[in-house]
């Protein structure tokens, strides 16, 4: 009788490359979040150096995977960590340390995922960090974190309100600081201090009393390396990991007492409190952060739908035959406005659909859940209009509705995308979300041909979450990556392709909608108006006053008085005046 051989479960792979060790680990498909805890992790002594060539990081990557005793052939997905600038992508290193140079070329990823036959996916130390500190819960809130992993060098990504803060887009590189002693990449290096030892133990120069006066300096340039980054980037907590903090829990040095305790003395110039973590979870997080990445891409990537471009109906002219070029301005402004009435009559058609969105919406946010836009171009910084302005009008709170662009959100308002972002994954932004089944994932793109946002709704999907796709036209098929489509029923564009027109207007129209009636359903309206608005300038004060006055007879003073009394707070107001 023939052996029929069992079928491989499939598994996902996580690599940390850094300048001293590689480190892997290897996970079922089916792995939840309460594995994450426990992983179990094999490392090599790392090959990189100047001069080092991809035959060697090959030779380290097999290794690795012989200790891990796994199949090649299960492997599902790969996500790798390493230190530097890598693209936006995800598929290379574009910057950092001399020994990154064999990181620097697409060549050794292409050939990792011709021999594995799997997705292969770059990123940073630190943003592994914040998305493995996400997956167990422990980014939270409307603040401002930096994650700050320690090891042969120093690793940085700041997390803000759940989404990856880099202004001008850049990596912020703090451990490149130059002091008159030098760089935070050299004094605040965990493998630096350990070289104290004649061992190189780590453990040992932090526990050894004969190397206090050199703990000392080190925590000084601790502190100073983490005022400057708060400095910087106006940090609520910074949380440590790596190298450092692998040695410092095993152990049990109190390092995190001591910085908490020092820091107020040095911290001169700090607006607010800084709360300094030393993570539990050590040198773990990167692998984490890989774990999931590898996981997540896994699943939007087999989702991903290529549209044609003869089938974009927002490429095709409104006009074909129009030469605008030759008309003058009354023409030219008739004809804009011509077609923006046609496209706001046809828009009536979605309507109904508009309105089932808004109630399903409005029963995930009861049930604990979030609004996320997520959009690209255009459609990125309307949802970012409509998402900014929620709050202060509706009282709303602002980690409850989030707005992802693709190239990041900090310099959305200054400059377009420019290096094919659109066409990267949205998956490790979600991935800092912690999306949760009661979560709304509403994804905006006119063409329906953004990868960004139909990776965030693919991933989202997977997580349970509500997900919606608000694109030009229906197609003939759902769409496998969402629950539901709205059309914008835009049509042709004067321009050809300038969604940032007849789409623009129809998509601000859209998300007016819904979160206009989602508000209102969720009692913050009464009759015409807006009874939980915040009073943050002389106008909204007024429109409080008037508020006040309308709804329950009172003369200016008499309504002035009581959002004194509630310390211009509209809602308490009214709660007592009803009380």
């Amino acid at each position: 009788m023939k052996k029929v051989n069992p079928p491989l479960i499939s598994s996902f792979l996580a690599l940390d490359i850094g300048g001293t060790w590689i480190k892997g680990t290897v996970v079922k498909e089916t792995f939840i979040k309460s594995d994450l805890n426990q992983l179990i992790s094999v490392k090599v002594k790392s090959p990189l150096e100047l001069n080092a060539q991809p035959k060697h990081l090959t030779k380290a990557l097999n290794e690795l995977i012989t200790n891990l005793q796994v199949s090649t052939k299960s492997i599902k997905g790969i996500g790798i960590s390493t230190p530097g600038i890598v693209d936006y992508n995800g598929s290379k290193v574009m910057g950092g340390n001399p020994y990154l140079e064999v990181l620097k070329s697409e060549t050794w990823k292409k050939e990792l995922e011709t021999f594995f036959k799997c997705h292969v996916s770059f990123i940073n130390d630190a943003d592994a960090v914040a998305i493995g500190l996400s997956q167990l819960g422990k980014l939270k809130g409307n603040k401002t974190i930096g994650i700050m992993p320690i090891g042969t060098g120093v690793g940085f990504s700041i997390w803000r309100n759940g989404r990856r803060w880099r202004p001008g887009k850049l990596l912020p590189l703090v451990g490149s600081i130059i002091t008159p002693q030098g760089d935070y990449n050299n004094l605040a290096s965990a493998s630096n201090l350990a070289l104290l030892d004649r061992d190189h133990d780590l453990v040992e120069v932090l526990l050894n009393k004969n190397y206090q006066k050199q703990r000392e300096q080190y925590h000084l340039n601790l502190l100073n390396l983490i005022y400057s980054a708060a400095l910087l980037y106006g940090l609520d907590e910074v949380v440590i990991s790596g190298g450092l903090v692998e040695a410092v829990n095993v152990c049990n040095y109190p390092l995190q007492k001591v910085l908490n305790r020092k820091y107020p003395e040095l911290f001169t110039k700090l607006d607010k409190p800084l709360k300094i973590i030393v993570s539990e979870n050590g040198n773990s997080l990167q692998l984490i952060g890989a774990l999931a990445l590898a996981k997540a891409e896994s699943i939007a990537y087999q989702y991903r739908k290529v549209v044609p471009y003869n089938k974009m109906v927002t490429e095709i002219p409104y006009i074909k035959e129009i030469q605008v070029q030759n008309m003058d301005s009354v023409a030219i402004v008739e004809t804009m406005w011509e077609a923006e009435q046609r496209s706001g009559e046809a828009l009536k058609n979605s309507l109904f659909k508009i309105s089932y969105v808004v109630d399903i919406v409005v029963k995930k946010i009861k049930e604990g859940g979030r609004i996320i836009y997520v959009g690209a171009g255009t459609s990125g910084r309307i949802a970012a209009i409509d998402a900014v302005e929620i709050p202060c009008t509706f009282g709303f709170p602002k980690d409850k509705v989030l707005v992802l662009i693709s190239g990041g959100i900090t310099d959305a308002a200054l400059e377009i995308e420019t290096n094919f972002e659109e066409d990267a994954s949205a998956v490790p932004e979600m991935l800092l979300l912690d999306l949760c089944p009661e979560d709304s994932v509403i994804g905006i793109t006119a063409s329906g041909s953004a990868y960004y946002v139909q990776s965030a709704l693919a991933f989202a999907k997977s997580k349970g979450a509500y997900t919606v796709m608000i694109r030009s036209e229906i197609t003939e098929s759902n769409e496998s990556f969402c629950d539901d489509v709205i059309a914008l029923h835009s049509g042709h564009e004067v321009i050809a392709g300038s969604t940032r027109m007849k789409a623009g207007t129809a998509t601000k129209k859209v998300l007016n909608f819904i979160s206009s009636a989602v508000m209102i359903k969720l009692g913050k309206v009464a009759g015409p108006y807006m009874v939980n608005m915040a009073c943050i300038n002389t106008k909204l004060i007024e429109r409080a006053v008037n508020i006040l006055k309308t709804l329950y007879n009172l003369t200016d003073n008499e309504a002035l008085q009581k959002l004194k009394d509630c310390n211009m707070e509209l809602d308490k107001a009214i709660k007592n005046i009803n009380f």
